[in-house]
């Protein structure tokens, strides 16, 4: 049985990282960094596939401006983040943040496969 995910009750966007504050107290920090590392769109996610392409995608992460990203809502069930370099077309799911948050693999070990699921 998968463990029960609490509310993202703030969400606090820093210089180079964000506070994230869930409704059971948790409190964790995420670099901007690893969420545009851990981008879920169709051009980022097969990157992470091989470890290669993965460092590869990281480095690239890690050559652009430090910057706060605008973010925006997605219905009620994931947030979008605007970054004026790099890639914006992921929309990350409140579980995929928890799982970063977590530094667990937001992708479940399952390489990414275009197409319906």
């Amino acid at each position: 049985m998968s463990e029960e995910m609490p509310r993202l009750a703030r969400f606090e966007r820093r210089d180079v990282d964000v506070v994230l504050t869930y409704d059971t107290d948790a409190e964790f920090t995420v670099t901007y960094d690893d969420l545009r590392h851990a981008c879920p769109c169709a051009k980022c996610s097969p990157l992470r596939n091989e470890d290669e392409s993965s460092k590869t995608l990281r480095r690239q992460v890690e050559a652009f401006p430090k910057e706060k990203p605008q973010v925006r809502t997605v219905g009620n069930y994931a947030l979008g983040f605007e970054w004026t370099t790099g890639c914006s077309s992921g929309i990350y799911r409140f579980e995929r943040i928890w799982d970063i948050a977590n530094r667990r693999d937001p992708d479940n070990g399952k390489p990414y496969v275009h197409g319906a699921w």
